[in-house]
């Protein structure tokens, strides 16, 4: 793995990372298949839960374009789950499905966020295990079809801000205002989605923000940004070239894009190094 050093901040507002792959359905991989595989792991990873599988995503362009809300449906009569596999501090989980691997890392655990360059080598430890437990299962190699990387933010009120009037101070390229001239109206509840092209059409960035309690109403209220950034596989690269360089190139547009969408003045509340 190989990047070029980027900005980064010694406190940031990060609790979640996700590093994954998509790829094409493995013919005769059962849900029988993922909980052997959860075996596998051993007692470092002892929990478990089934949850409902994730849709197939593709970032496509030129004549199959992308179309903001399109819904794409695929029927099928075999049973799938997802499984959410957490280790025993909870600071870790692997999500697998037939279709998709994904490493995460847990901010709510309490943990220190690590690095980018940290948590890397860790899906890339976890992704060639899930490789070797399909081959000595009888499967044939994984065909990945798309990258994607994900940071979750709470930027928590008592923070960096306290009131609606010091939105402005956090944010600063997002499209709709945060002050108004009209004295009798006032932006009550920012929030949004917004897609940017990362060119020339190598992949897109998905920025969602919302604002609200994290949990109950009597919860901490917070900003919730969450950046995501994914891609098909560079067909002129090895696939393991492929994930590498497709994850490195979202790493960038959301570290970049944080920084952008984000003023200076936060940037110091979250101490920012060069």
């Amino acid at each position: 793995m190989s990047e070029k050093r980027r900005d980064s901040f010694r406190n940031p507002p990060v609790i979640e990372t996700v590093l994954g792959i998509q790829f094409n359905p493995i013919r005769g991989l059962t849900n029988a298949h993922l909980g052997a595989y959860w075996k596998s792991l051993g007692p470092e990873w002892p929990e478990v839960e089934d949850s409902p599988i994730l849709g197939e995503q593709f970032e496509e362009f030129g004549e199959r374009k992308f179309f903001p809300g399109a819904i794409n449906l695929k029927f099928s009569q075999e049973p799938h789950c997802r499984l959410r596999i957490q280790n025993k501090d909870h600071s870790r989980m692997i999500q697998v499905q037939n279709s998709r691997f994904h490493y995460n890392w847990l901010g709510l655990s309490g943990e220190k966020y690590p690095r980018y360059r940290e948590v890397r080598p860790e899906f890339d430890k976890k992704l060639l295990e899930f490789q070797e437990f399909l081959t000595d299962s009888g499967f044939d190699a994984l065909e990945p079809n798309q990258w994607e990387i994900t940071y979750v933010n709470h930027i928590k009120r008592g923070t960096v801000w306290e009131t609606p009037e010091d939105w402005s101070r956090i944010f600063t390229r997002f499209p709709v205002p945060f002050t108004t001239t009209d004295d009798q109206i006032q932006l009550a509840n920012p929030s949004g989605n917004w897609r940017f092209e990362i060119v020339p059409q190598k992949g897109r960035l998905h920025v969602e923000l919302q604002r609200g309690h994290l949990g109950s109403p009597d919860s901490e209220e917070a900003f919730v940004l969450k950046l995501t950034a994914r891609g098909p596989l560079d067909q002129e690269l090895s696939i393991v070239d492929a994930i590498d360089s497709g994850l490195n190139l979202g790493h960038s547009a959301i570290v970049d894009a944080f920084c952008d969408f984000t003023t200076e003045e936060a940037h110091h509340y979250w101490s920012r190094e060069s």
